[in-house]
């Protein structure tokens, strides 16, 4: 197979080579731009979850308290009646 000879000048060639490295230089640009633009996205995404977890965990920690609030309900509750059955047993009179 042989080849065919260029038929196109040196400079024709050159300005193509030239138009495309343009093109590309501008893509690569472009690219950069997206780029910090989605890492400035990302920063903020990342404050945003922070916050989130923060959030998070207080809720966990309330939720906590109240069962320990609700654990201490029924020993209340237990005082209480035990308090108020020996003031009628203490009322009744002895014969």
């Amino acid at each position: 197979m042989s080849q065919s000879p260029v038929t196109d000048s040196l400079e024709i060639i050159l300005t193509n080579i030239t138009e495309k490295l343009d093109s590309l230089q501008k893509d690569f640009t472009d690219l950069k731009v997206d780029m910090a633009e989605v890492k400035t996205e990302l920063k903020s995404i990342d404050r945003r979850l922070e916050k989130v977890e923060g959030t998070q965990n207080a809720l966990i920690k309330d939720v906590s308290d109240f069962k320990g609030a609700k654990s201490l309900i029924i020993p209340v509750v237990v005082a209480v009646l035990t308090s108020i059955l020996t003031l009628l047993v203490r009322s009744i009179p002895n014969p």
